[in-house]
This record gives C-alpha cells, sequence and structure tokens, in this order.
C-alpha cells in the first residue's frame, strides 16, 4: 500500500513538476487596476495667469515671442565676458566672473527658479485649469469596462521643479478618488523620468497603506543621473570621440523632432559641423582643443557652474537633486549653494532643507528602499532602460550608455554595462556563464542584468531617445494589466533585449544577431585613427566647406 501511494506521489510531483511552466505562462490574466500616469518635465510650467512659461534654453533665441532680441543677447554676452576677459584670464580671479554670470542671466530666467525656501516664484506651476480637469475625472469617470485600464485614463499632474514629497498628500487623495470611482481596491503607478521620483517618495510616504499593485519604472532619474550629478558636483570631462558620437545622434533624432532640436538647421551646415569634428577627432586636433578647455573649467568652476545652475534655475529644481549621487552629495551641495556658513546657503536655507530631506529618505536609503516596496508593502516593480546612445560628452560618466538623458545603469537600478563603444570581454561573460546567468547577458554582450534589483522584470530596449516612441506605453500597460509577467514568462514573447523600431509593433523587436548592430552614430566613430583616414577625413572635410560657402553665395544673389 505504501509503495502505491509513493508512487502515485511521484506521479503527482512529477506531472506538476512538467506543468508548472505552462501554468506559470498559461494563468496570465487581465487584472482590472487602475494607471495612473506621472510624466516628467513634458508637464507644461505656466505663471499664475495660466500662460506657460519657458523652463529651457529657448528663451534665449529671437523667437516670434521676442523672449530675447539679438542686440540683448549680445550685450548680455559682453556683460559677462568683461570680467572673463579683464580678470579671470589675466589674474585667475573669477568671483566677479561669477557674479557677472548670475546677475545677467538669473533675470532670464527668474518664472522658473525655485524661491530660497524651496516653492515656486510668483505663482508659477502647473495650469490649476488641468490640475482641476484631472480631479474631476478621478471622481466622476470610471473607465476599464474592458477589464483593463490605460495609461491615459488617469494623469497625476504636478509641478516637476518641487521636491517630489510636496505631492504625495495630493497623489494620496487622487489615488482613494480613483479607487472610490473605479471600485477597485489598487491603482498601478507608471513613472517616466522625473515622475519616478514622485512615485518613490508616495510608496516611501504612503506605501505601507497597500493602495498600490504594481509601479513600472520608465527610464526614471529617481535612481540617479549621471548628467545631473556631473554637473551639480562639478566633475566636468571632455571626450573627442563622444562628442562626435553625441553629434551624429543629435542630428538623427534631432530630424525627427526628439532630443535638440534641429528643425530649420540646413544639411549643409550640419554636414560642415559633422565633418569638422571628424577630422578633428583624426587629427587628434579635437582631444588638444576639449582638454584646454578642460584645463580653463577647471579654473573658474566654482564661479561659472553655480552660477549658471542657480540663474537658470536648474539647481534649484529640488526634484532633480534625487538623481545625485549619495558620494558626490556634500560636494554638489556645496558647490550649488555654497558650503555651509555661506549668505547663499543661508538665503537658500529652506530648499536646501527640503534637498536634505531627499536625501535622507531616497538618495542614502537606496537600494534597500525599493527593496521594501516589494518585500514589505507587496508592490511589484517592473523597469524599462533605453541604452546605446551618448551621454552628454562633457561629464565625468560620459562613456556610459544611455537613452541620451539616463545612463543605462541607474535607469535599470544596477545593471552592468560594457560602455558606448565596447563589449564584455570573453573572460567576463564566461564567468557569468557559470554562475548560471548566461540568460542576462544581452546578444550584443553590451548589459549584464543579473545585477539589476528586479532582473526578472526589468527591460531594455537599444537605441530608444529618452523622448522618442511609445514602446514605454506598450511595455507600461502590458506589465501592469496582466499578471506573471516576466522577462522569462510571459505570454507575447517579449525578451529582456529589445531592439527600437518606430514600425514595430510596440515600437520594438526582439534583440537576435542580425539586427543588434549599433547605431551609425556609434560605429562612424573611427577608434583607432589612421594616416589613411585622417586624410579622408581632411578631404571631406574640405569638400564640406567648399559646399557651404558655395550655397551661401548662392544664397546672396
Amino acid at each position: 500500500m505504501k509503495k502505491a501511494i509513493s508512487l502515485l506521489l511521484c506521479i503527482v510531483l512529477i506531472g506538476t513538476a512538467f506543468a508548472m511552466p505552462a501554468f506559470a505562462s498559461g494563468t496570465e490574466r487581465k487584472e482590472k487596476c487602475p494607471i495612473i500616469f506621472i510624466a516628467g518635465s513634458s508637464i507644461d510650467i505656466c505663471d499664475a495667469e495660466g500662460n506657460e512659461i519657458s523652463t529651457g534654453f529657448d528663451v534665449l533665441t529671437d523667437d516670434d515671442e521676442g523672449d530675447m532680441t539679438t542686440d540683448k543677447i549680445i550685450e548680455t554676452a559682453m556683460n559677462i565676458l568683461k570680467p572673463f576677459l579683464l580678470e579671470g584670464l589675466p589674474f585667475n580671479k573669477w568671483d566677479n566672473y561669477g557674479q557677472a554670470l548670475y546677475e545677467e542671466l538669473a533675470p532670464i530666467w527668474d518664472e522658473t527658479q525655485l524661491g530660497g525656501d524651496g516653492n515656486a516664484k510668483y505663482g508659477t506651476g502647473v495650469s490649476k485649469a488641468e490640475i482641476e480637469e484631472w480631479d474631476k475625472k478621478a471622481k466622476t469617470v470610471n473607465t476599464g469596462s474592458d477589464g483593463t485600464f490605460k495609461i491615459n485614463d488617469y494623469k497625476f499632474r504636478y509641478d516637476w521643479r518641487l521636491s517630489p514629497y510636496d505631492h504625495v498628500d495630493r497623489l494620496h487623495q487622487y489615488i482613494k478618488d480613483i479607487i472610490k470611482t473605479t471600485k477597485c481596491s489598487q491603482v498601478c503607478l507608471v513613472g517616466r523620468c522625473l515622475g519616478g521620483s514622485v512615485i518613490t517618495a508616495y510608496l516611501e510616504a504612503y506605501g505601507d497603506e497597500g493602495l498600490v499593485k504594481k509601479v513600472f519604472y520608465d527610464e526614471v532619474m529617481s535612481n540617479g543621473s549621471a548628467i545631473v550629478n556631473d554637473c551639480f558636483s562639478g566633475q566636468i570631462t571632455f571626450s573627442d570621440k563622444h562628442i562626435q558620437s553625441y553629434l551624429l545622434q543629435s542630428e538623427y533624432f534631432g530630424k525627427k523632432g526628439e532630443g535638440i532640436d534641429l528643425e530649420g538647421v540646413s544639411d549643409l551646415v550640419l554636414e560642415l559641423a559633422e565633418t569638422a569634428v571628424d577630422y578633428m577627432t583624426q587629427a587628434g586636433i579635437l582631444d588638444a582643443v576639449t582638454g584646454s578647455i578642460e584645463r580653463l573649467y577647471e579654473r573658474l568652476y566654482e564661479a561659472f557652474m553655480p552660477a549658471m545652475l542657480r540663474a537658470t534655475g536648474i539647481g534649484t529644481w529640488a526634484n532633480y537633486w534625487c538623481s545625485v549621487y549619495p558620494e558626490d552629495f556634500d560636494k554638489a551641495l556645496d558647490l550649488v549653494f555654497g558650503k555651509e556658513g555661506t549668505q547663499s546657503r543661508k538665503d537658500n536655507a529652506g530648499l536646501v532643507e527640503k534637498i536634505e530631506y531627499i536625501r535622507e529618505h531616497i538618495v542614502d536609503a537606496k537600494p534597500e528602499l525599493y527593496k521594501m516596496f516589494s518585500k514589505e508593502y507587496g508592490v511589484e516593480i517592473g523597469v524599462m532602460a533605453g541604452y546605446g546612445l551618448a551621454n552628454a560628452p562633457i561629464m565625468k560618466h560620459y562613456d556610459e550608455s544611455s537613452d541620451c538623458v539616463v545612463g543605462v545603469t541607474d535607469a535599470s537600478f544596477g545593471a552592468t554595462a560594457s560602455g558606448l563603444f565596447g563589449t564584455f570581454t570573453k573572460e567576463y561573460t564566461d564567468e557569468r556563464v557559470a554562475l548560471g546567468f548566461e540568460k542576462y547577458i544581452s546578444p550584443d554582450k553590451k548589459i549584464d542584468a543579473s545585477t539589476c534589483l528586479f532582473p526578472e522584470t526589468t527591460w531594455f530596449i537599444k537605441n530608444k531617445h529618452h523622448d522618442y516612441g511609445e514602446a514605454y506605453v506598450y511595455l507600461a500597460e502590458y506589465f501592469t494589466q496582466y499578471s506573471n509577467v516576466t522577462v522569462s514568462s510571459n505570454n507575447r514573447n517579449i525578451s529582456q533585449f529589445l531592439v527600437f523600431d518606430e514600425n514595430a509593433p510596440g515600437q520594438f523587436l526582439n534583440m537576435t544577431e542580425e539586427n543588434m548592430a549599433d547605431g551609425f552614430w556609434i560605429t562612424d566613430v573611427v577608434q583607432k585613427p589612421t594616416f589613411k583616414s585622417v586624410f579622408a577625413s581632411f578631404i571631406a572635410f574640405m569638400k564640406a566647406m567648399w559646399n557651404a560657402f558655395a550655397d551661401f553665395v548662392k544664397n546672396m544673389f
């Protein structure tokens, strides 16, 4: 009898073992759970009357709105250059230069800056009408009758410049309103870019109440951003090859209306700029030039960087401080606001206090904070990160592969990356394979997802610009609205490593050895210049100069 029972148990266990994979993929089902979408800096900032204000450098253009005339731009530049030329360069005295820089630029971006108390000036912020519109929808509209919700059903609008903790109480009420309206017990949160910081702050403050079922972090800055960190802490370094790569990809995405807007820029001008940088890179000229600029910056950065960051408002945007690395935080605070006891630090005491709160509750708390969300609060976390594009070529972390805004290691919560131009060594991949992590190595040998905080729910899209495409919508809705969605188990056969394709369903394809190639902005950069490559780039440069000159002459007549 015992033998018969043992045999029966063995059959059941064996059958269960074989059935489990099919069960895991087959049980994927719709989960009626409202999505609240929290965007980043794409949300318009308005003045007290509801008129949009500029938070970018377009205020320096002589456009139809008349932000600044050409004469005013020239006058401003000369006022800044006087102390630079007369005191800085000859006598290494930069205090007056920094002061002149701030005094000339600060009025231009006055409405953009946060005040010393950490609040918006003059009543600026997100349009009250827009906030009221979405608040009303949260209380009156019951969507999701088909069993699932869409990202655009509910949007949380907020002033992305402020500390994310300034928004958590209102977001908490917004979530409760939607739960009441939809008669669902929980919601899902999807955050893009700066929106991720709001989600992290909310979960840190209210996560223990159990109102959030799933979170999808899409290319967020809340886990760090090298470009913010390096600029805030003054760690500026130039790279000639990365400048060339950045220029090539800027032309490509700029013409598509993403990233740097190059609409209206002559193709001949772009060609001339590219071939000039190409020749200078191959000949080693650009390296020498950037080296000189770097040495100059080292002399004046304590005057230049804080003046720029405070004048343009960027350094005052508390939300951006979520992106500063713990090891550089003190240096960044001292650079932007001055050391403890200085007048500048006192003038910004309220803002610095909010920034220190972010540091304590988010920056220094990672990664244990996210583990707590997952283990103690039961929040399922999905992540999407882009890579394959050059980071800003003026920063210490210029070689990190990115989506042009956030580095892939930060956006993915810890992936190991090979760098923009490199791939993993055979020794590295052999070691990871031996440890059983082969499936987490990307086909192009540039990403190791095994070191991510959530390796089973982190996806990567190669050659996707931070601002480009709707790929995040497809993945975010799929992850939040269906059960059992991981990189190893999903009914749509979406692999962990994807390649961006604007013409594909969901705007991406599974990465294969056939489609994994780097973009031309990487492959067109010659890594080891030869006499032949230098000569060829010089000829191309001269040809581009002639074409630009001929076009200029033609347009004169």
